[in-house]
């Protein structure tokens, strides 16, 4: 490309747009994982809910699903 041929604006409007598609992407991912978190913390207080409901031990039930006590006695 000669130097005469660089056109400073489209070269910002393409860099912008890849910058955009980039920011998109990673949101996209990050909306992905949370998701996944939340849906894995959803199913923790379940399995909680159960076990309670079957008369195990809070603390049991805090080493089988990782929640906190206070989470537990919350159910």
């Amino acid at each position: 490309m000669l130097l005469a041929e660089y056109d400073y604006e489209t070269d910002i409007a393409v860099q912008r747009a890849e910058e955009h598609e980039i920011a998109f992407a990673e949101g996209i991912e990050q909306g992905i994982e949370q998701g996944f978190s939340e849906g894995s913390y959803q199913t923790k207080l379940e399995t909680a809910k159960n076990l309670l409901e079957m008369g195990f031990a809070i603390e049991a039930i805090v080493r089988a699903t990782g929640l906190s006590k206070e989470e537990v006695e919350n159910i």
